[in-house]
């Protein structure tokens, strides 16, 4: 079973549902006014919101975020789906000592070797790289550096805007989450 966090509009969120259905069982967001939340509502998935601004501190978010997914259905794999939150070592020690088998999977929208952190496509249209890339891999404690689970390469045009970009990147974006959730689903099995 899976368990999504998400802070904003959730194509990938929905599109991956869309394929997988009833293993997504639960998203979070930290958004109350994300259009995920919709989309997980009509996707049949329960949708919880955990907004950030309503936390004094990052500890205490995450400490919410936490008893949150307690409440989830039963779970095996965390994917961070355009979530806009960097988690931080304590909250990643937690889960793993509360679930100890579960993989945590990150969706990146850059190469691991160029870029780190939010927006990656922006990056990429700024500096005209002619060739970007689509990352899924799981989460450590370290920024956008665990281990590599899926690439899908994508080619940057000069006529590129973020518009058309990001809609070229999406399919990948989906295949990669797809093709990670089926490696970590066989890794869980073994």
């Amino acid at each position: 079973m899976i368990v999504s966090l998400c802070s904003g509009e959730g194509r990938t969120f929905a599109a991956m549902t869309r394929v997988l259905g009833h293993l997504v069982t639960d998203m979070i967001t930290n958004v109350e006014n994300a259009p995920v939340r919709n989309k997980a509502r009509t996707l049949g998935v329960k949708e919880h919101c955990i907004p950030h601004a309503a936390y004094p501190s990052r500890q205490a978010h995450e400490q919410a975020l936490l008893a949150q997914l307690k409440l989830c259905e039963p779970f095996e794999i965390i994917l961070l789906l355009g979530y806009m939150r960097v988690l931080s070592d304590d909250f990643l020690r937690q889960v793993r000592a509360l679930w100890p088998r579960a993989e945590i999977a990150n969706l990146h929208p850059a190469p691991l070797s160029q870029y780190k952190g939010a927006h990656g496509l922006l990056h990429a249209l700024r500096n005209r790289a002619p060739l970007w890339g689509i990352s899924v891999h799981q989460v450590t404690a370290r920024l956008d550096e665990g281990p590599l689970l899926a690439y899908r390469t994508l080619p940057l045009y000069p006529t590129d805007s973020f518009e058309t970009l990001r809609e070229r990147a999406h399919p990948h974006e989906v295949s990669a989450v797809l093709e990670s959730v089926d490696l970590l689903s066989r890794r869980l099995r073994q």
